[in-house]
Order: C-alpha cells, then structure tokens, then sequence
C-alpha cells in the first residue's frame, strides 16, 4: 500500500511540473525561408538562408561567401550549425549559407550509369538526368536575386551527399565556374559512376581539367570507411582522381578521404569538418593565438592583424575580414583594443577601435571602448562626445549601458 502511494504521489509531482508555464516566450528565428518562381526547373522551391551573426551590424563593404546545398535536414542543419561556430570563434570566414528544399534529391544528377562504381544494376533512379535545369536555377535565377538581397562576395561553396554529390561532380565537369570549393561526402563510390558505361566522372572531369589547366579552387570528396572497406574499388577511385588531378595542384586543390568509426550519413559531420580545414587549415586560422603574437610583436599590432587577413584573403580567393566583436573571444578587434588599453598602449588601441567603428558604425560598444580610451588619456571633452554618441546608439533594452553610459555622461559633465 505504501508503494501505492508512492507512484501516486510521484503521478501527482510531474503532472504539477508539467502544468507549470514559461514565464516569457519568444521564438527561436535562426534564419529565413524565401521562394522566387523558377521557369528551369518549373516550380517554386523554397530555399533556406542563414545569415552570420554580425550580419545587421556591419558595414556595407563586408560581403561574405556563399554556401549552397541541396540536400535539407540531411546536411542544411549541421552546416549551419558548424559553420555558424566556427565563424563566431574565427576559425573560419562568416557565411552566408543557402539550402534549396528539392523536392526529389536525385533529381539533380546527371544521367550515369553504374561503369566503375562497383554498382549492380540500373542506376537511372539514383540519378535523373535535371542537372542542367538545377545549373540554370542556380545561374541565372537564385544567385542574382541572392546579390540583389544580400552582401554576398563571388566565392560559392557547394556542399552535396551522395545523389547531390553526383550534380556537385558533374559542375565541375558542366559549369565549371559555378562553384569555388566543392565538399561532397558519401562520394567516393560515386567517383565510378559515368556518363557512358565505359567511363567514369574521373574521366570527365579529367578532360575538363585539360580545357581549363589553370583552374583555381578546392574539391573534398570523403565516404564511410565501412562502406570502402565492402567496396574497395572505392580505395581505388579515390586513387585515379588523385592522379588524375596532380597535374593541376598547383591552382586546384584536392583531398580524398575515407572517415573511420562514421556511418554513410553520420560521416557528414566530421567530413565536414575536414572539409572546412582542408579550405581554410587551421596554422593560418587558429587566430587568437596570432592576435596575442600580434600584440606582442611591437607597435603596429593593426598592421599586423590587416596584413595576415590579406594573407588568409589571398590563400582563399576572396576578401576576409577580422571579427570585431565576438563574445568570451580573443581573436576579435574588440578583445584586441581592450587588451592594449589596458597596457596603457592608447595608440595603438585607438586604431583598432577606430577600425572597428568603420566596419560596424552602429555599434555602441565600439564607441563606448574609444570614449573610454580617450578618458584615460585626459581628453575630457572627445570623451564626452563618444559616449553621448554611444548613448544615442544602445539599444532600448540594454538598460545597464544606458546607466552606465548616462553615469559617464554626467561625471564628465561636472567636470
């Protein structure tokens, strides 16, 4: 009987807990679902688009690079979570990720055949033969009307698995200059496909190569191990795109891979990972250690911080910029100028908050970090104008730098 009442009253507990209602409740908005009419692929697909975190408070002159998948839940989801770390953490460039929600992921290949793959059987569901209609949406529909919308520099990015890895393949064969970086993941057997059944999308993309032997730009293709070690003409595939490719490495860089310990979809994760190293590797991209080596170096820590984004800028191709303000981080402007105000080094730190300000000229934190440094260097009355400036620029809800900012306001003041 005591038992009983034991699980009655345990009843009773949760039921009290699960009645209880959230004090406040706001929606958790990540992004934005857009549609424009297509008359290549004749319908209205909707597409996904994820901005950076800083998006709304920078400059006009920052773009960003353009990340495109076809693929859905299946690779949307982990690509924006990935990519949306590492660019608050400066591991990486801030995107722009766009997912097209397909309505039939096989679609979009190009018609193959089995060929090499070590494939049985028809191959014709797999892959449907609409690769040009996708290129043409893509060229000619969805990408101008993204440049229209956004800043969005000319670096794309085309992230596929499996079917979708197969139109990503024939691009590079195709349209060439669609995409700067391609990752591809459970692909590797896809490698053996072609468009006859005597020939292999190595094959094609070979003779693309031949066309275009100057060709800049990145291709990753990585499968499950398990899936290799039951198919090992995929270790072999792996080997012929390598050879195939050699001759170019000078421009155009490749790795292939075979991912232990990960399934066929599960290896996504850490393929994506590489991938994003293989692109933009981590000796030149672990930044808080290099703005620490950049404060140390002397008296021109911006020179130095500018000069090694024109480095990163000029490996990858297009313009890259240092974070100004990323949260608990040191491999930002922001965390950079305080550290140097606080050396007493108040040059040099008003450079870098000066900077700041010219790439996010809304941001109050920027103007409050100068009007701060000038303070303590005795300039009273500049002082006095940047925080008024930074009072203007809070937001209503930010009610503690408000106070903060009015005590300054009224300290200078009386002065």
């Amino acid at each position: 009987m005591q038992f009983v009442w034991y699980i009655l009253f345990f009843i009773a507990a949760f039921c009290t807990q699960a009645s209880v209602k959230p004090i406040t409740e706001t929606p958790l908005i990540v992004g934005k679902t857009l549609s424009i009419f297509s008359k290549y692929i004749k319908e209205t697909p909707n597409f996904d688009v994820y901005l950076p975190s800083d998006y709304h408070t920078t400059s006009e002159k920052r773009t960003y690079p353009l990340v495109v998948t076809l693929d859905g839940w299946l690779v949307s989801e982990a690509t924006n979570g990935v990519l949306s770390h590492l660019g608050d953490t400066a591991s990486m460039p801030q995107a722009i990720i766009v997912s097209i929600h397909s309505h039939d992921r096989f679609a979009w290949g190009p018609k193959l055949h089995a060929s090499y793959s070590g494939w049985t059987g028809d191959v014709e569901g797999f892959s449907q033969g609409r690769s040009q209609d996708m290129i043409n949406y893509l060229q000619k529909e969805l990408f101008p009307f993204l440049k229209s919308q956004y800043r969005i520099n000319d670096f794309r990015i085309f992230i596929g698995a499996s079917p979708t890895a197969a139109f990503g393949l024939h691009t590079l064969n195709a349209a060439p200059k669609l995409f700067n970086a391609h990752f591809l993941f459970a692909a590797t057997d896809v490698l053996g496909l072609g468009y006859t059944p005597d020939t292999t999308m190595i094959d094609a993309i070979a003779k693309s190569f031949e066309k275009t032997p100057d060709r800049a730009g990145f291709l990753y293709v990585a499968s499950a191990k398990r899936e290799a070690e039951r198919n090992p003409v995929r270790y072999t595939l792996a080997k012929q795109l390598r050879e195939a490719l050699a001759p170019y490495s000078k421009t155009f860089k490749l790795k292939v891979e075979h991912i232990d310990d990960y399934g066929h979809y599960p290896m996504i994760v850490p393929g994506l990972l590489n991938a994003i190293g293989f692109v933009f590797p981590r000796k030149d991209w672990d930044i808080g250690i290099k703005f620490i080596e950049f404060t140390n170096n002397g008296y021109q820590t911006l020179t130095d911080i500018l000069a090694h984004y024109q480095m990163l800028s000029k490996q990858v191709g297009f313009e890259v910029y240092p974070n100004l303000n990323l949260n608990n981080n040191a491999a930002c402007i922001r965390a950079i100028a305080q550290r140097l105000r606080g050396q007493g080094r108040h040059g040099e730190a008003d450079e870098l908050f000066n900077y700041w300000i010219s790439h996010s000229p809304s941001s109050a934190s920027a103007v409050a970090g100068l009007a701060v440094s000038k303070e303590l260097q005795g300039e009273a009355k500049e002082a006095l104008t940047l925080y008024r400036k930074a009072l203007t620029l809070s937001e209503p809800a930010n009610t503690r730098r408000k106070e903060w900012l009015t005590g300054k306001i009224e300290t200078l003041t009386k002065k």
